[in-house]
């Protein structure tokens, strides 16, 4: 390196990714990459063992499906093979759509999506839906978020759905928290959140990722969605067991006004019913069960 004549130090042009791998070694640097978009080929016939994930987010004018709508719809195929290993990544599809009423302030606040961005704008409904219904399962990052709204738009048939929030125990694994960012952050990426594209990206990036008990994430999400499981709701629990039923687990459904949760097993099912029944209700009343696949897992109830 030569040093400028006038000056204590020179600028030095050095390829940032040999930057990036000399800091990844230093035990007192950790990078983090963006989530960009993953392109991965394998030069290798499909087989019959392999799967086509479709990975999605949507961006909406709301909360609510039967009245809120799509603002933004993200796509991208990926395949995972026998082994579980993500093998080949698709092309990204990302369609703006003009909603029926102005965007919320709050929304544009969140997303960045104005009404200017997609004024004319529409989803092409045979791309996304040929996407979608060709796909072996469809993935979101809280699907009981997505899954409504995706549905409702595109009119899917019952489709095998998997959470990449719900259907994973993040903490199990180590990770502190379950949100989208935290957990790419915890990959080695990082991403600009809100825009269903990004999200995407930034999604695949964790599917990929191998767990400290060795297994990949898409693997192990793939076998937790594909098993039944059973759907809890509480309904008329004392408020002074709120603060216990969070801790265990139990969403809160505010268009029902009860609380809810899924558990694995049958043995865990029959254990949260003595629990709620003895422990929350004193044996006035039983909470209602229901038997889910990941074809009605997530649908709007």
């Amino acid at each position: 390196m030569k040093w400028g004549r006038d000056a204590d130090y020179a600028a030095v042009s050095v390829p940032a990714n040999a930057i990036a791998i000399a800091l990844d070694r230093h035990p007192r640097f950790r990078v983090l990459r963006l989530a960009d978009g993953m392109g991965r080929r394998t030069m290798r016939q499909k087989s019959l063992s392999d799967l086509t994930i479709a990975v999605v987010d949507v961006e909406t004018t709301g909360l609510d499906p039967r009245t809120d709508e799509i603002i933004e719809l993200g796509i991208q195929c990926v395949t995972v093979d026998g082994e579980g290993e993500l093998v080949s990544t698709g092309a990204t599809r990302n369609w703006l759509e003009q909603p029926s009423a102005p965007i919320p302030p709050k929304i544009t606040r969140h997303t960045g999506i104005t009404d200017a961005d997609v004024a004319g704008r529409c989803i092409s409904d045979g791309e996304a839906y040929a996407m979608l219904v060709s796909a072996d399962a469809i993935l979101a990052h809280n699907a009981g978020f997505d899954r409504p709204f995706v549905d409702r738009r595109l009119e899917l048939p019952p489709r095998p759905w998997i959470c990449s929030l719900r259907d994973l125990d993040w903490s199990g694994h180590g990770f502190e928290c379950s949100k989208l960012g935290c957990l790419l952050h915890r990959c080695g990426g990082f991403h600009e959140p809100h825009r269903a594209s990004d999200d995407v990206h930034a999604l695949v990036r964790v599917l990929d990722h191998r767990l400290g008990s060795g297994e990949i994430v898409i693997r192990e999400l793939i076998r937790n969605a594909s098993r039944p499981n059973w759907l809890i709701e509480a309904p008329g629990t004392p408020f002074a067991m709120s603060a216990a039923l969070r801790e265990r687990g139990y969403a809160w459904d505010k268009d029902r006004r009860q609380r809810w949760r899924f558990v694995a097993t049958r043995e865990q099912c029959e254990e949260e019913i003595d629990w709620l029944v003895n422990d929350v209700y004193a044996g006035s009343r039983e909470p209602i069960v229901t038997r889910k696949t990941w074809r009605e897992r997530y649908a709007l109830r």
